[in-house]
């Protein structure tokens, strides 16, 4: 199952501006791959807003136990320390499609 994590922080909070959450950040970008092996889950890819502070995750989960293991991790977690954040299942293209075409 795809499930997608949206994380949003404050202008004044951004990594780009701030040497401690850079820090956490660069870490975070680094070693995410590898840390959602460790849980069985696939990292999709994330694709970031920068100029809404905004950034979108997408992960393939066996399930949400996985991956909600896999954020309980420290390294996975630490930007949380200055973000916000939501994850909820998505369905992709062909999914969708299946479920709405008729026959």
């Amino acid at each position: 199952m795809y499930a997608m994590q949206v994380t949003t922080h404050p202008a004044e909070l951004c990594p780009t501006h701030n040497p401690t959450y850079r820090e956490l950040t660069v870490n975070w970008y680094e070693k995410i791959e590898s840390i959602a092996e460790r849980f069985g889950v696939r990292f999709v890819g994330s694709y970031d807003d920068h100029p809404g502070h905004t950034v979108y995750v997408l992960y393939d989960t066996p399930s949400m136990d996985n991956l909600m293991s896999m954020l309980m991790d420290p390294e996975a977690a630490a930007p949380l320390s200055f973000c916000q954040a939501r994850v909820f299942p998505v369905l992709d293209h062909q999914q969708t499609l299946g479920m709405i075409k008729p026959g």
